[in-house]
């Protein structure tokens, strides 16, 4: 018996108290604070591109940015708050049917401002490539520091997790690229805009499985 409560003893003596984690408020507004800025940064290793907020039809794009920037937040908190155990993506269905409207006002806006801006010819994919290589640029030390916040908690169900939070690195690079983009967007454009996006999230999921997973 005694023996039993020596080992207790030194147990207890060894174990270190648990810490607590952050509200997904607050661990998303840490990550705006580090990400955003880091991926903008990653972006400098290419030539950028200043619009003119003040030019005729701004409007499209300055709703355009807003809406993913709001829509990566929202996204990145919703996958830190179903990597909490209990909480999972089907008992989220109120936040994921507001990412999802936002998600379709966004594609609205888009959608007049390719009807409103000029169209070049699908052969001219030089811009859209440089769109796409400004979102992976801004979206890659974005996928780290989400990954890593991600691994603090961990997830018993890590595809669903890292796809959401892919979403939202996908639409925090998007939303980076409008300021550093013209203020109409062609359909070539926006085409490879998705792809990026696409990447973005693939890269998100298959990357961060093995570190996130519980």
């Amino acid at each position: 018996m005694a023996d039993h409560r020596m080992l207790i003893d030194s147990l207890s003596q060894s174990l270190a108290p648990i810490r607590r984690t952050r509200p997904p408020v607050m661990r998303t507004l840490c990550w705006v604070a580090l990400a955003l800025p880091s991926g903008f940064l990653a972006t400098k290793l290419i030539p950028t591109f200043y619009p003119d907020w003040t030019a005729p039809g701004m409007g499209w794009a300055i709703a355009q940015v807003g809406l993913a920037l709001v829509l990566g937040m929202a996204a990145v908190m919703l996958a830190f708050d179903t990597s909490i155990p209990g909480r999972p993506l089907r008992a989220r269905s109120g936040a994921v049917l507001f990412v999802a409207g936002l998600a379709l006002v966004w594609l609205a806006v888009c959608a007049g401002n390719m009807l409103a801006s000029p169209q070049l010819d699908f052969n001219r994919l030089g811009a859209g490539v440089y769109c796409y290589t400004f979102m992976m640029l801004a979206g890659a030390p974005m996928i780290v520091m989400v990954i890593l916040a991600l691994r603090q908690t961990r997830a018993l169900h890590p595809r669903r997790t890292l796809l959401v939070a892919g979403v939202g690195v996908a639409f925090a690079a998007a939303g980076l690229l409008g300021f550093c983009h013209p203020g109409t967007l062609h359909v070539a454009d926006f085409c490879m805009h998705l792809a990026a996006g696409a990447t973005i999230v693939g890269l998100t999921t298959l990357i961060g499985r093995r570190f996130v997973a519980a």
